[in-house]
């Protein structure tokens, strides 16, 4: 059985944190905080549940696999936020669509952001919820997977931020290192991270082999709805070589796709 009082600490958690974050926008009069906490928030989930219910060496391997993501993301977009003179068009344009957006934000933006972060932490939610579970020689190569996606999103993000950090490069596309096998490497590496999580977690319970939708609708997030169909819409209307970019590099995974 699920231990339902892990799901609802966790929706708890989401809840304080984006009702929060909201009051918060309202202020800053800036709905594009919320990216930021979109990372912070699933190691928010995952450091509650644990010290609600310590578990084994299992469930501490998961939650650091977990947390370093989220601190690594939320203060990755936390620092770009901060360097933006104005709020981030996809926001802009909500704004300027819905009447009344001050609140209708609190849940077209923040709501359904923490419907979707507690789906997909449910993998994590159920595995920090069994008890206490020793390490099996299962769990290092899962460990591995969501590792090398860890690192393949932030070098690549390293990379983009260091080329956008060059003036003689505005306008131009990004297109060597990690930027020359995928079109989207930090988003593949995002992805990766996440259905390394999924396993990790299946080696603490069988329970999560139900949720992986959870990894999958992640995926299907940052490629076809928030992430790269997103935002190659918009770099093929405003840089000309991205067309020639796009013939020559693989959307998502190297190589392959």
């Amino acid at each position: 059985m699920v231990d339902f009082d892990s799901l609802k600490i966790a929706a708890g958690v989401i809840f304080i944190m984006m009702s929060g974050v909201w009051i918060a926008s309202l202020f800053l009069k800036d709905v594009s905080i919320v990216d930021s906490f979109w990372g912070f928030g699933f190691g928010a989930i995952a450091l509650t549940l644990f010290l609600a219910n310590p578990g084994g060496q299992a469930q501490t391997i998961l939650t650091f696999l977990v947390g370093l993501w989220s601190l690594r993301l939320g203060l990755h977009l936390f620092i770009r936020w901060s360097a933006e003179a104005e709020e981030d068009h996809r926001y802009q344009k909500m704004r300027r669509n819905n009447p009344g957006f001050w609140w209708r934000s609190l849940y077209i933006v923040f709501g359904l952001q923490g419907v979707l972060m507690w789906v997909i932490a449910l993998p994590v939610q159920i595995a920090l919820s069994v008890p206490a579970v020793s390490a099996n020689l299962w769990i290092y190569p899962a460990a591995l997977i969501s590792v090398s996606g860890l690192l393949i999103e932030t070098f690549a993000d390293l990379q983009l931020t260091a080329f956008r950090k060059n003036s003689d490069n505005k306008g131009k596309v990004l297109n060597t290192g990690l930027w020359s096998l995928s079109r989207h490497p930090n988003y593949f590496g995002d992805a990766l991270f996440w259905w390394g999580i999924w396993c990790v977690c299946l080696t603490i319970t069988l329970k999560t082999l139900f949720v992986i939708f959870a990894p999958a609708l992640m995926t299907f997030l940052i490629v076809k709805i928030s992430g790269a169909d997103l935002l190659e819409k918009s770099l093929v209307k405003n840089r000309p070589e991205y067309k020639d970019y796009m013939a020559q590099t693989n959307r998502f995974i190297p190589k392959l796709f």
